[in-house]
């Protein structure tokens, strides 16, 4: 046998010299294993390293000190004016609108004829309901007359007692048509007075829907005018109903003093007169009333105004900068600067709020520092540096 196979030109080994060949081979490769697993914990530290090396860098914040004071306690809302009586008028009849006593915008008193409208056809109604009245009278007066001298002579035994009991019918009769004729004259001399619309509260009047010439009727659905009562007025508002026991309380003792500021103009003073029967379940809060005199008309109709509702004073109650107050979905939260200048999430409960600072329940203890600038950047467990 040749060394070499001339078809398939390989080198011929013996089994011997195989076995040497792939014993090399086998050690080499256990070499290069144990040299990587030798070098495996250096390269785990190094990894590290550079992932200790590449974490976020702390967050730039501002904080505040949480702290205990005597507060008073204030609440501030926006509230709505509205007029404390609101009249629509409306004819009573239908007709055309003759004459207009008024001129829009101004003062009237109750009772004051506002328009006219055309008189003449319920006139007429009228007329003729009192010339109807006036026969049906008559003919009661003769049944009547019949009747006495029937029931002589029926005593006598000269007329029947079925000829006495008719003239009686016919007299009951006529008694009822003289009723029904009374209502129907009644009723068009009042239709004829409802020609005359007047005031029916006092109050500023404001812009004529209807011009005069116009016809109008009773089922009209526009006023033809509305009269508002400016003062006294009401403002409404809504506070949360946590606040509901205090305003209770307050109320039963006191008067409760509120503050009414509109926009541009001096605050008016009111008072507190009413606290609505349901707390709102969709928004939990309670609806109240308060009346202001109003007597230079510095509030109107409409208008949106900042109310101020005091309620006592908060005594030693936990504070935080209002600023620091953050809102969630479901709460409302602050951030606080942890001994390893880490960021902690501490949900809390505001009470309310004066002259920038807000009083709150919450995990919160006196002395904490309180992130009141960058919260944007924030997270949990973020680490942060306070700078000044």
């Amino acid at each position: 046998m040749t060394p070499f196979d001339n078809r398939l030109r390989m080198p011929f080994f013996s089994g011997t010299a195989f076995a040497l060949l792939f014993r090399g081979i086998a050690s080499k490769r256990l070499v290069l294993l144990a040299l990587t697993l030798a070098l495996l914990p250096a390269l785990n530290g190094c990894l590290g390293n550079d992932q200790k090396a590449s974490g976020p860098p702390p967050a730039p914040v501002r904080t505040a000190t949480v702290d205990r004071a005597d507060v008073p306690r204030l609440l501030h809302v926006v509230g709505n004016v509205r007029a404390s009586a609101s009249v629509g008028v409306r004819p009573r009849v239908a007709g055309e609108i003759q004459q207009v006593h008024f001129t829009e915008g101004q003062d009237v008193q109750e009772g004051q004829p506002l328009i006219t409208i055309d008189p003449r056809p319920f006139a007429a109604i009228l007329r003729e309901k009192r010339g109807m009245l006036a026969k049906s009278q008559a003919q009661l007066n003769k049944a009547l007359d019949d009747m006495a001298r029937y029931g002589k002579l029926v005593g006598d035994g000269y007329v029947s007692r079925e000829a006495y009991e008719q003239t009686a019918t016919q007299a009951a009769a006529l008694r009822a048509t003289v009723q029904s004729d009374k209502a129907a004259e009644e009723s068009a001399a009042l239709d004829l007075a409802y020609c005359t619309v007047v005031a029916p509260i006092s109050g500023r009047v404001g812009a004529l829907s209807v011009d005069k010439g116009n016809m109008v009727k009773s089922s009209d659905a526009t006023p033809i005018v509305t009269i508002d009562t400016l003062s006294p007025i009401y403002v409404g508002f809504s506070v949360p109903e946590a606040h509901l026991p205090i305003i209770l309380d307050r109320m039963a003792v006191e008067s409760v003093t509120v503050t009414a500021t509109p926009t541009g103009a001096q605050p008016e003073q009111g008072v507190l007169t009413l606290v609505d029967n349901t707390v709102d379940t969709r928004t939990g809060t309670i609806r109240l009333r308060a009346t202001f005199e109003n007597a230079d008309r510095h509030l109107w109709p409409g208008q949106f105004v900042q109310v101020e509702l005091p309620l006592g004073m908060g005594e030693q109650v936990l504070t935080v900068p209002s600023r620091a107050v953050q809102s969630g979905r479901d709460e409302s939260y602050v951030y606080v600067v942890d001994k390893d200048n880490h960021a902690a999430y501490r949900a809390v409960k505001p009470l309310f709020e004066h002259k920038g600072v807000s009083v709150v329940e919450g995990s919160l203890a006196e002395g904490e520092q309180v992130v009141i600038e960058g919260q944007v950047r924030l997270a949990p467990g973020l680490p942060v540096k306070v700078v000044e």
